[in-house]
């Protein structure tokens, strides 16, 4: 109840700002002050990366002479300041996105067309990942110009790893039980496989997700339907279960937030966890941890080895005042010898958008490669179709959690069970697309 009496009086003041703005009638034209040019950005992990980019863009206001507003936001505050900018047209001139978001404002018919930018970003600087394209991409036109991407991948231990008898990371998902299995010991507080359900865990979402993908399965068919109940996912299903059937997983588990693998992992409490580059990050200041940890990427499962991705971008409000300067703006922003270091400052969580970056010496290293390498891997929301803003919707309302967490506490695992939670997910998806 608090957050949305905040929301509510977050989106009063803005909405009430913004009439006296209109209300007094006057515009920068008429008072000769220099335009300012609005930017919100989704606020980094590493805070001399946000240094960086409200720089770049104060130096760009700075040479055409306007006035500059960087905006740097987390990402769970994004969602009260994009409705109430919506609703009073009060938007910024360049702004942050997930690909989830791109989706739901381009159906709501709110963003601008970038196709014409983004191919000029390529002819001049080099092709973008194309699979991150695709994915802000409707109707032959893309609504959004990638930013940054960020790989999930296989953390382990390796001195526990070596001392169950294993001198390499699993290789498949059943290896991977195999030595979560074999590197299990609750008497010493040690798990095998760190893995969580939890409200609000978007890891766990994520990592679901490349389960059953690598399985064969999914939770859209070709034809952008929802189609759970079938036997390879039902196959996944059984695989996750049993992780937490057999003992394998940390006491707590159900319940963790994102933070609940981190906090996992660097204790010593889970020999295995899956993660973005924030745990590479978080090793550097660890270094007996880190000079134990293994990185790789996810196991692959009897279709091959699959990895959801996480894209984000800038966009254009249609509604924004200044989109000939936001598009000057992004040429600025994604020149390669200043966007190359800014992605740099923020290694091995953020990963460059262009191809040829992917070749740069500092993506060898043995803790950033595997990160990196999980782009070729990348299947988005929507998997097997396309992407739509209802897999947004399906992702963001955690109905896999929802699902997994109740299989979990009821300790059924039953095809039985099973097919009866996936049939129960079809009925809990479909009633989101009324």
């Amino acid at each position: 109840m608090k957050k949305k009496i905040m929301f509510f009086w977050g989106c009063f003041f803005i909405l009430m700002g913004t009439s006296a703005v209109y209300a007094n009638g006057t515009s920068e034209a008429a008072t000769g002050k220099p335009k300012t040019l609005t930017v919100w950005m989704k606020k980094q992990f590493v805070d001399a990366q946000n240094a960086e980019f409200e720089n770049r863009v104060k130096e760009f206001a700075r040479a055409r002479n306007i006035d500059v507003n960087v905006e740097l936001i987390a990402y769970e505050d994004f969602f009260p300041k994009w409705t109430a900018g919506i609703q009073s047209k009060n938007v910024p001139d360049l702004c942050f996105f997930g690909y989830q978001e791109i989706g739901q404002f381009y159906q709501q018919n709110l963003l601008e067309d970038l196709t014409v930018k983004l191919n000029e970003l390529q002819r001049k600087n080099g092709n973008m990942y194309k699979n991150s394209i695709d994915v802000v991409t409707f109707n032959g036109k893309s609504y959004g110009i990638p930013l940054w991407g960020e790989g999930s991948v296989l953390y382990y231990r390796k001195d526990m790893l070596k001392k169950a008898g294993y001198d390499h990371p699993p290789r498949t998902w059943n290896e991977f039980k195999e030595i979560a299995r074999a590197v299990t010991d609750p008497g010493k507080g040690i798990y095998g496989a760190g893995i969580g359900y939890g409200e609000g865990n978007s890891d766990a979402e994520f990592l679901t997700r490349s389960i059953f993908f690598s399985f064969g399965g999914s939770i859209f068919d070709e034809n952008n339907k929802v189609k759970m109940n079938t036997e390879n996912n039902i196959a996944a299903t059984a695989f996750i279960l049993s992780l937490f059937n057999e003992g394998l997983t940390p006491p707590g588990a159900v319940g963790w937030n994102d933070g609940g693998n981190n906090a996992a992992y660097i204790s010593g409490q889970a020999a295995m966890v899956v993660n973005t580059g924030s745990i590479a990050n978080a090793l550097n200041g660890k270094p007996d941890l880190k000079n134990n940890t293994g990185i790789s990427v996810l196991p692959a499962g009897p279709a091959g080895r699959y990895t959801t991705g996480i894209a984000n971008y800038m966009g254009i409000f249609k509604d924004a005042r200044n989109k000939e300067l936001a598009r000057e703006l992004i040429d600025y922003l994604y020149d390669p010898a200043w966007y190359g270091k800014w992605i740099e400052i923020g290694a091995p969580l953020d990963l460059p958008v262009y191809e040829k970056m992917a070749q740069n010496d500092i993506w060898k290293n043995e803790f950033y490669k595997p990160i990196i390498d999980s782009m070729q891997t990348f299947k988005y929301l929507g998997y097997k179709g396309d992407y739509t803003p209802y897999a947004g919707k399906i992702y963001n309302m955690r109905l896999i959690n929802t699902m997994f967490e109740s299989l979990i506490i009821n300790k059924d695992p039953s095809a039985a069970a099973i097919k009866k939670a996936l049939d129960y997910f079809e009925v809990s998806a479909e009633n989101l697309s009324q």
